[in-house]
């Protein structure tokens, strides 16, 4: 019975109430690039970007992401789904099933305050019973403070060394805990999900986690994207096709002075591109509207240092990201 009551104020105060508040997230608008037009050979991806699979679907469901608060009426006073809140909710995850090793994950927030308080990201094992996250912490992130992390296009956590995952996996963010520190986390639209809810959240007092599903009522997919080498399982996509729009790699890379990200487009298309650093400092920007076919957009480096970099690539049908390399 308590359980059950527990579950129905949930439920009643995520509602999620459709009136709550609203992040208009896209990519920021950026000045147009030189974006150019030609054949060429990328080197083999080496690297995955998992997503939800509710990702590039017919209802597109990751073009219209979101955060909700738990009351659009008094937001500071209840806080936010998938962070802080007065539930005292800890972490939320997104469940993946894949085999391999993952080396950052992604994460896109909707909101934060405050500056002194830590973030990172845990990589669990997954329960045979409850199907979510398990009581095994497979690898810890670096820490990233609330003062670095960044609203757009995603905050990046790293790990010391490749954690290696096997079958099936969740990736948790765990929020600040200092005072007056509050991050949210973007999630796809209500009811954009498979019908296994993926999503979960932890909260201690009512006995940890819980599957997004049983405690709302609702399914929906959240921005948090494993990068590393793996192989699918079921119940996930890669990150290099969606909806019309495939990646098809960058090259050089590793780059030097420039790289050119090459991708397709299935139909004529407004394409948005992002480069950003492990920061989410967006580095360089392009918007065009191009022809149905393959595509190539030429990014400068040459004043960028030695390292790993991310980019994004947008139609108004679905988002692709992956990264290439920096070397000096």
């Amino acid at each position: 019975m308590k359980k059950n009551y527990i579950l129905f104020l949930l439920a009643a105060f995520i509602g999620f109430s459709a009136q709550a508040q609203v992040i208009n997230s896209g990519i920021n608008p950026m000045p147009v690039k030189n974006l150019i037009h030609k054949t060429g050979n990328p080197s083999a991806m080496t690297t995955d970007t998992l997503r939800p699979p509710s990702f590039g679907s017919p209802v597109m469901c990751d073009t219209a992401p979101v955060y909700y608060t738990l009351d659009s009426k008094a937001p500071n006073d209840t806080g936010y789904a998938f962070g802080n809140n007065v539930y005292g909710e800890t972490m939320c995850a997104e469940k993946y099933y894949a085999t391999g090793t993952v080396s950052e994950v992604l994460v896109w927030y909707g909101y934060k305050t405050g500056t002194t308080g830590s973030t990172s990201v845990k990589l669990y094992s997954i329960d045979a019973t409850t199907k979510g996250p398990s009581a095994t912490v497979l690898g810890t992130s670096a820490v990233v403070t609330t003062a670095s992390v960044t609203l757009t296009p995603y905050t990046t956590y790293t790990f010391s060394a490749s954690v290696s995952v096997t079958g099936s996996f969740a990736a948790a963010v765990v929020f600040p805990t200092t005072a007056g520190d509050t991050v949210a986390v973007v999630s796809t639209k209500l009811g954009c999900s498979t019908a296994d809810s993926l999503s979960y959240e932890d909260f201690p007092t009512f006995g940890g986690w819980l599957n997004t599903k049983a405690a709302f009522g609702v399914n929906l997919d959240l921005y948090i994207l494993p990068v590393g080498t793996l192989t699918l399982t079921t119940g996930v996509k890669n990150e290099y096709s969606t909806s019309g729009l495939s990646l098809l790699g960058a090259y050089p890379n590793p780059a030097n002075e420039f790289t050119n990200i090459k991708y397709r487009v299935d139909a004529p298309a407004t394409v948005s591109a992002v480069v950003f650093d492990l920061t989410g400092r967006v580095l360089f920007s392009s918007s065009e509207n191009l022809s149905e076919g393959t595509h190539e957009l030429k990014v400068p480096l040459k004043n960028l240092s030695a390292g790993n970099y991310y980019y994004t690539i947008r139609t108004d049908k679905g988002t692709l990201t992956s990264k290439f390399s920096v070397a000096k």
